[in-house]
């Protein structure tokens, strides 16, 4: 098995559940998911994981600890630079459409809209720009 890292997740919908699941299934530590969705909170209880509220001031408290990654998958807030530089190694966002061309939100009704005829997703490295890291 690879080095086991430490991560965060941060998200709202079903797929980081399943992005949590494959981390754990990997021998990784997941230290917490930052949510506001009932039913990523229910998860996290289950597996005994911790769970942070979207709504706190959850910055504050990742500002205190030191982890390796930071995953950001449907996640509609906007992080700081100070929060994307607490990683150790990466801090990573999923994008519903292949990026440059479908950067910010709703990229896939864009995508629709436009009779794309071909669609995917991106994984990128976060920067203080939102949608422009490797």
């Amino acid at each position: 098995m690879s080095k086991i890292f430490t991560c965060y997740m941060l998200g709202e919908e079903s797929l980081v559940i399943q992005c949590a699941e494959v981390i754990l299934a990997q021998g990784h530590r997941l230290l917490g998911i930052v949510s506001s969705n009932p039913a990523i909170k229910a998860w996290t209880h289950d597996r005994g994981v911790s769970y942070i509220d979207s709504g706190s001031p959850y910055e504050n408290r990742l500002l205190k600890v030191r982890f390796d990654y930071l995953f950001s998958i449907v996640n509609p807030h906007i992080l700081s630079d100070d929060l994307l530089k607490r990683a150790r190694y990466l801090s990573v966002n999923y994008h519903d459409a292949l990026l440059p061309r479908y950067a910010g939100m709703h990229a896939t009704s864009w995508a629709i809209l436009n009779r794309e005829t071909q669609h995917g997703i991106t994984w990128h490295v976060m920067t203080e720009q939102v949608d422009t890291g490797d």
